[in-house]
């Protein structure tokens, strides 16, 4: 593995030096630059053996790129991250060669297994236990809610079986995370953790992604790729918005669960597989199956083990330690001293009906962090105007977050956009960080705002 040589192409300086630590501590010659515009004479000269690239790097075309890469018939792999999924763009890189698309935030145990396929070096210890112990950091549940933690200690107790695990609640509420906890506290905690997104890929190609495929198995497989099951042996598969599944995938997922096997698109021979699944839906599983838009028998066989994660509205006790957790980690990720919130801010929240659950409550509060003027968060530090339900809340409050009410919502988006942009001095970088939102649909949202001027 010495001599090994990886590009990295990120602009958020956080991410990048992660992964330069990472892949420096298992023995990679590391160059990395947060600016894509001199990738390709870079990779002219250098001859990586791996890039890891953002889809949204300044001065960067990832298809442009794999384009490049391809005429100069160059041997190196292309490992592609994304802020959100987008099933054209992911397909249409794949196409042009993209050994992996990626959904941040990825975790560095996933990425470890990309490497590992990417340079093709199986007895390498390129693997989940290359990831220094202290790098990984424990899963924390924060909540004083009984029926939370009720759940954390079902979870505890059924986390060293091989049973499967349905989790279900709504979006934002942190599915993954109790995930991940039931995860840590296995006896396959020192094994890879891999996270699918169902709903974020076309049957075609999640399959490849789940099952792996043969060389030749179809138009542009132009070399055997491992699925997802196989580089989670011995881990745990992570299966987001599984309701979404095709019904085709869902048969292949039920015999891989009964069997124990996975059939590679095009394989001949099956390959033997020891994987815990953990499985998700933001929908009533139950619900689905009535439709007939969800198997019966892959539901009975994922509900061995039912957790059921109730949305943040009805936990609203939770609401101030949660504040203050997501304060002192935004705080130390982004070097700022703020100490808390007042309770004119902790009040507005409370008003809030949170349709994104804590998602939305974290986001929120990391865009106070980088906006608060004092040590502590003032209600229009909240800037509550965009993306919140604010319809229930009275106009005092509506007033408190934004000094005047806006006439509509679309008003009230641009008007924080705005805001945002000027708090940044114009950095649409950090503004799109402050927002929540890629700096993509930030750069769409300007040319809407400057075609209707």
């Amino acid at each position: 593995m010495p001599g090994h040589r990886t590009f990295i192409i990120l602009e958020n300086p956080k991410e990048r030096m992660e992964y330069v630590r990472f892949f420096e501590d298992i023995g990679f010659l590391v160059d990395a630059t947060p600016d894509g515009s001199q990738a390709l004479s870079y990779l002219i000269e250098k001859k990586p053996d791996m890039v890891i690239a953002d889809v949204e790097t300044p001065g960067f075309s990832a298809s442009e790129f794999l384009k490049k890469i391809n005429e100069a018939k160059l041997s190196c792999q292309a490992i592609l991250l994304a802020d959100e999924p987008v099933v054209e763009h992911a397909v249409n890189l794949m196409k042009l060669g993209a050994l992996d698309y990626l959904i941040k935030p990825v975790e560095i145990e996933q990425l470890a297994l990309s490497a590992k396929r990417a340079l093709n070096v199986s007895k390498q210890k390129i693997s989940e236990k290359s990831v220094p112990p202290s790098r990984r950091e424990k899963v924390k549940i924060v909540t004083k809610d009984n029926d939370i933690q009720n759940i954390l200690v079902l979870a505890s107790r059924v986390a060293n079986s091989s049973a499967s695990v349905l989790i279900q609640g709504e979006s934002g509420t942190g599915k993954e995370l109790f995930a991940k906890y039931i995860h840590e506290k296995s006896d396959r905690c020192n094994r890879a953790f891999i996270a699918v997104n169902c709903a974020a890929l076309p049957e075609n190609l999640l399959e490849s992604e789940l099952f792996g495929h043969e060389k030749g198995a179809f138009t542009g497989a132009i070399s055997r790729k491992t699925g997802k099951f196989e580089l989670a042996d011995k881990g745990t598969l992570f299966l987001d918005e599984i309701t979404e599944m095709q019904f085709h995938l869902q048969s292949k997922l039920l015999r891989v669960l009964q069997e124990k096997v996975v059939d590679r698109v095009g394989g001949i021979e099956p390959v033997n597989v020891d994987v815990r699944v953990i499985a998700t839906t933001n929908r009533d599983a139950k619900d689905a199956v009535e439709k007939g838009e969800f198997r019966e028998d892959l539901f009975y066989r994922l509900n061995t083990i039912p957790l059921v994660i109730p949305p943040l509205r009805d936990r609203k006790g939770d609401l101030e330690i949660l504040c203050e957790f997501f304060v002192k980690k935004y705080c130390k990720i982004d070097t700022r001293d703020v100490k808390g919130m007042t309770k004119q801010a902790i009040s507005l929240l409370s008003r809030l009906p949170f349709s994104g659950n804590v998602r939305e409550l974290e986001n929120i509060i990391h865009r106070a962090v980088l906006l608060a003027d004092s040590n502590l968060i003032e209600p229009k530090d909240l800037l509550i105007d965009m993306g919140e339900s604010i319809g229930d809340l009275p106009d005092k409050a509506i007033d408190s977050g934004l000094g005047t009410e806006p006439s509509s919502l679309k008003e009230m988006e641009q008007k924080m956009i705005f805001k945002t942009l000027d708090k940044t001095q114009g950095n649409r970088t950090h503004a799109a960080k402050i927002l929540g939102i890629s700096v993509r649909t930030l750069r769409n949202k300007l040319n809407e705002y400057k075609e209707k001027s």
